[in-house]
């Protein structure tokens, strides 16, 4: 009789799976197909989170305190301040050059461009003339979507770093964290 009940509800789960599969095929679809993408669309959901000096979490970030935050998501581990950030990665020297999830640097207010004291995110790049949008975290507005081309960041801009590995595709570890967490 168990063995019975078994095997039935083992083909009723079966058949439960079976009916579900082809939403979840396309569910698989819509997620992001790299690591980078993922970083962006993780990002994008703390748009408006407020600034807040050493923040760390979705209660406010400060502009490294997002990065890393971010990152550690994927399972990269930043250092706690921006220039600590900038030396973590491969130099990226033309701006023509960047991608989907490359850090970017600016120096502080107070220090030019020989103190870094700000780091934001790539998320898009116009490979002709190298101006790029970036996510950060910013003393006023939190977080937000800017654009190199901004006089204070053009002004301040030291460089940029590439964190995720070449090429950046998702692991399937990473795919499935995610399909973990998505409902």
């Amino acid at each position: 009789m168990k063995k019975s009940l078994f095997i039935l509800s083992f083909l009723l789960l079966s058949l439960n799976i079976q009916a579900q599969l082809p939403e979840y095929l396309a569910y698989q679809d819509t997620l992001p197909h790299s690591l980078a993408e993922y970083l962006h669309s993780e990002a994008k959901t703390y748009i408006g989170t407020p600034y807040r000096y050493g923040g760390k979490t979705p209660k406010g970030f400060d502009c490294a305190g997002f990065m890393r935050f971010l990152y550690m998501k994927v399972g990269y581990e930043l250092a706690p301040s921006a220039g600590g950030q900038y030396p973590q990665g491969k130099k990226i020297t033309d701006p023509r050059q960047l991608r989907l999830g490359d850090l970017v640097f600016w120096g502080g207010r107070h220090g030019g461009k020989t103190n870094i004291g700000h780091v934001g995110m790539v998320v898009d790049v116009d490979t002709v003339t190298g101006h790029f949008r970036f996510i950060h975290s910013a003393t006023h507005g939190g977080v937000r979507y800017d654009q190199s081309t901004d006089y204070y960041y053009q002004s301040r801009y030291v460089g940029a770093c590439r964190i995720l590995p070449e090429p950046p595709e998702i692991l399937p570890y990473y795919r499935k964290r995610i399909n973990d967490t998505n409902p």
